[in-house]
């Protein structure tokens, strides 16, 4: 009989490069689910995430749908949140001090009513440090007159 031994205080290295940025680990928040970091400190360690991606960021703050926005179904839930967000100058004031702390590699989602609108986000938010990318929400199918008419337009 043949017994191995495994080394099991060596953890294997499961990090991973991302579009030019390394994550500790594959694990990565769903875009909009999490908002903006700060709030899952308080169930769990949010520097065990391999990166964490924001609520969609606009131009302007935007109250969103009205209530209802989320119904429970026999096989899961609908959301139609409609991009409720603070808006770009209170994300920078209040959102990245906090960014700021963390150490997991933090992804602004954008969106925007225009191309213009993303172009405007991304390049006020590019310079700072603590942002590690973006991801441009052009899909989102619950917003009147938003991104799905972008989205949809192969130009």
């Amino acid at each position: 009989m043949i017994v191995r031994i495994l080394n099991l205080s060596k953890r294997p290295d499961i990090s991973v490069d991302f579009a030019g940025v390394k994550l500790a680990n594959p694990v990565m928040t769903a875009s909009g689910t999490c908002g903006y970091a700060d709030e899952l400190s308080d169930f769990f360690d949010v520097s065990a995430l391999g990166g964490f991606i924001t609520k969609s960021i606009t131009l302007e703050p935007r109250k969103g749908n009205p209530t209802p926005r989320i119904v429970e179904t026999n096989s899961g839930m609908l959301n139609a949140i409609g991009l409720a967000n603070l808006g770009l100058e209170r994300f920078i004031t209040d959102k990245i001090p906090l960014i700021e702390q963390l150490t997991t590699p933090v992804f602004v989602n954008v969106a925007g009513k225009a191309i213009d609108d993303y172009v405007e986000v991304t390049e006020k938010l590019a310079p700072i440090e603590s942002i590690a990318g973006f991801e441009l929400n052009i899909s989102c199918p619950n917003v009147k007159k938003g991104g799905i008419t972008i989205g949809t337009d192969p130009k």
